[in-house]
């Protein structure tokens, strides 16, 4: 298991909120995955409300060395999924771009730190 924490901006909906990436297994193509983050306010006007996603790895491909990897999470889910993601993995480094059901590009450079393996 790789767990990854790190903040979340995305306005208006969140502003320095945690962010935690689970992998159950070794971040494989249809490897299971967890998002799980805070919204500051979300859609809904909930202040602080949780939310979280699960779903499988889409796509990696190696980069340079061993522990760099090009990733998407919950591509395979776009259909049951509101978000999706796109990154990369260097050492002990996730940073990824948070993609919406539109496919728009909402928030950039979410950086990830790994605390447990």
């Amino acid at each position: 298991m790789l767990i990854y924490v790190g903040k979340l901006n995305y306005s208006p909906y969140a502003a320095d909120e945690l962010i935690t990436v689970v992998f159950r297994d070794n971040v494989q193509v249809g490897d299971r995955v967890a998002v799980i983050l805070q919204w500051s306010k979300d859609a809904g006007g909930q202040s602080k409300a949780n939310a979280s996603a699960h779903g499988t790895v889409g796509s990696v491909s190696a980069l340079s060395g061993p522990l760099n990897k090009k990733l998407e999470l919950f591509s395979n889910e776009k259909e049951s999924t509101y978000y999706w993601y796109k990154g990369e993995m260097s050492g002990s480094k996730l940073t990824l771009a948070m993609w919406n059901k539109g496919g728009e590009e909402v928030a950039k450079n979410i950086e990830l730190q790994l605390v447990f393996v």
